[in-house]
């Protein structure tokens, strides 16, 4: 189901009520792991979590039989916010840094939700030594070549929101853009803070209704103010701290631009930097069309596996030589074309047989396809109706 966002107590307590169980990017534990200082198990799920496609964890809620069943009084006592904050900056590898933490109180205690951003930093270590993934519901060591493609796999940035500090004469703008090529960014919240006088509607607009969709390709200017008035206060500092939705998980970032930077120098636009810029609008406006030629082999080197992970082409086309057999479920009908060099059409329908049906009737539809397809995919694949 699609990852929301646990702004509010209400949102947790849904939890136990619609019976939501953990997933890929969901996680609960019991307050009881902040009250015995389970730093072990803080670590390795934050850690897991950044090193897939991020998503939440909430400390506060019992489970039995994988269900969760209530939410329990919380952890007593002072607020551990800034306690769990150290546990996962010094307990990780590198640190995961972007996490938010929101604290909600009981009538015994407090029960925070901790959400983590995917990590262009990954893979991240935890505190024993250990790297972690997300397989379903839990947290699994991953194994070396999972390590190595995570560590080999091009750096690109993870979070498509662009804030940038603009100016233009004397004005100063935040510019927000939308870097992904073809996504929205969507239900994108913002708090401000600054150490000097806001008086501007287009913050107030941000910070109070904030934006449905910033479209992929598209940026937005909200003026900060005349820089004139803003270096009446010394040492203006204005810091934005942002949530939004992107590919179905919550994502938080923040930016701080200290104006006192900019006293006492010249913002300038000259003519031939207009021409230039208008330049390169055309060039890239002439070059999307053969961007477009490569999405298909883009969609290979950055499909997604059943762990939340992304394999790259190179990646499964060295698995292919390895002397074992791997679980169907673990990768896309994409991972099944490259290593059992079958058809697209063969790939799906073994991938629904493997994900969607139970053992009786997976078997019966297996039978159906075709001999020489069944018999590359078992090359590769394990194949078990039980």
């Amino acid at each position: 189901m699609p990852h929301k966002s646990y702004a509010t107590l209400d949102d947790v307590r849904a939890i136990v009520t619609e019976q939501i169980s953990e997933g890929i990017n969901l996680e609960y534990k019991g307050s009881s792991i902040l009250i015995d200082r389970d730093n072990n198990t803080v670590c390795k799920t934050v850690s897991a979590l950044a090193n897939s496609v991020g998503g939440t964890f909430i400390i506060g809620i019992e489970m039995k039989n994988l269900v969760p069943v209530r939410i329990d009084d919380g952890t007593p006592g002072p607020s551990k916010r800034d306690w769990i904050y150290q546990i996962i900056n010094g307990g990780t590898f590198p640190a995961v840094e972007a996490v938010e933490i929101r604290e909600f109180q009981t009538a015994a205690g407090t029960i925070y939700v901790i959400e983590v951003p995917p990590s262009s930093q990954a893979p991240h270590q935890s505190n024993d030594h250990k790297y972690y993934k997300r397989r379903g519901s839990h947290s699994d060591v991953m194994e070396h070549y999972e390590i190595e493609d995570v560590r080999n796999r091009p750096k690109r940035a993870l979070m498509p929101l662009r804030a940038e500090l603009h100016t233009q004469s004397i004005l100063a703008y935040l510019r927000l853009a939308n870097s992904h090529e073809t996504d929205p960014i969507t239900d994108l919240r913002c708090q401000i803070e600054a150490n000097y006088p806001l008086q501007h509607d287009s913050l107030t607009m941000l910070s109070d209704r904030g934006l449905r969709a910033l479209l992929p390709g598209s940026e937005l200017h909200f003026l900060l103010g005349s820089m004139i008035e803003i270096l009446q206060t010394p040492e203006p500092v204005i810091t934005f701290k942002f949530s939004y939705t992107f590919h179905e998980a919550t994502m938080a970032q923040s930016v701080v631009f200290h104006l006192a930077d900019l006293n006492r120098t010249a913002i300038m636009e000259s003519p031939i930097e207009r021409g230039l810029e208008g330049l390169g609008k055309k060039l890239d406006k002439a070059t999307d069309q053969l961007e477009r030629l490569h999405r298909s082999a883009e969609t290979l080197t950055g499909m997604v596996d059943g762990t939340g992970l992304r394999i790259s082409q190179r990646t499964l086309r060295a698995l292919k030589d390895l002397p074992q057999l791997f679980d169907p479920r673990e990768f896309d009908p994409g991972g099944y074309v490259i290593m059992a060099e079958i058809s697209d059409d063969e790939a799906h329908a073994l991938y629904r047989i493997f994900r969607y049906y139970d053992a009786e009737k997976a078997k019966e539809q297996y039978e159906k396809i075709a001999p020489e397809a069944r018999q590359r995919f078992e090359k590769h694949f394990k194949v078990e109706f039980s």
